[in-house]
């Protein structure tokens, strides 16, 4: 008899550490969601300072560039004013 009692009191054990264990996670769920949101958000951020760094810095190339390329075509013109002279 005794067996059975400590049976009983093992397997109550048992379904109690379960039905904790059930609710630490339904407790600890949101957190983790809101911890990996915002961490996701914080790398959304970062990302976008670096795309808008990137383009700010293509758009500095890219004008230099076009510069670089009108004062070549204005000295070529240049050239062929006087070579046709």
């Amino acid at each position: 008899m005794d067996a059975k009692k400590m049976a009983l009191a093992g397997t109550g054990l048992v379904a109690a550490g379960i039905g904790l264990s059930v609710v630490g996670a339904a407790l600890i769920a949101p957190a983790v969601a809101a911890w990996a949101a915002g961490l996701f958000e914080k790398g959304a951020e970062r990302f976008g300072s670096r795309l808008e760094d990137a383009s700010r810095k293509v758009g500095a190339v890219a004008g230099t560039l076009h510069r670089s390329f009108n004062d070549a075509k204005a000295g070529i013109a240049g050239i062929n004013r006087t070579r046709a002279r």
